[in-house]
């Protein structure tokens, strides 16, 4: 092989990489496009409801894509729950933040578990009313 035909197929190949990443970038614009987040912290203090919890997200009506969020103040002072839902295409990825206790994952599960035909927000709404259920003492 001489240097001009090394030359070219370096040239065709770097050709072929760029072409490959620009078709995965446009690929990953769409499904970035499709993507939905909704963040979801409440804000509350001692002196509401005598220690209950808020129950209206701050993310109105029509805020289906983008963040909508506030802050979840316990009487302790501490920033939880904090809960994300993502949304890609068929895949949803949820994160939950919240103090430790009995039955939390139960009660989440039991929420997600009820319906699957739901909006991120809706996710969001039922795993935060099920965080804030009375729990069962026994």
């Amino acid at each position: 092989m001489d240097k001009a035909t090394i030359l070219s197929d370096a040239v065709k190949y770097v050709k072929e990489q760029q072409e490959k990443l620009k078709a995965l970038e446009v690929r990953n614009c769409r499904s970035v496009a499709a993507e939905s987040v909704v963040l979801v912290k409440k804000s509350r203090t001692a002196e509401d409801d005598g220690g209950g919890c808020c129950s209206s997200p701050s993310a109105g009506p029509g805020a289906t894509a983008g963040t909508g969020s506030t802050t979840t103040t316990t009487t302790t002072g501490s920033v939880l729950p904090e809960i994300e839902a993502r949304v890609s295409e068929s895949d949803v990825m949820v994160r939950i933040h919240c103090e430790d206790g009995k039955g939390v994952l139960v009660r989440l599960l039991a929420e997600v578990d009820d319906g699957f035909s739901v909006t991120a927000e809706d996710i969001v709404g039922k795993l935060e009313a099920a965080l804030h259920a009375p729990t069962a003492t026994a």
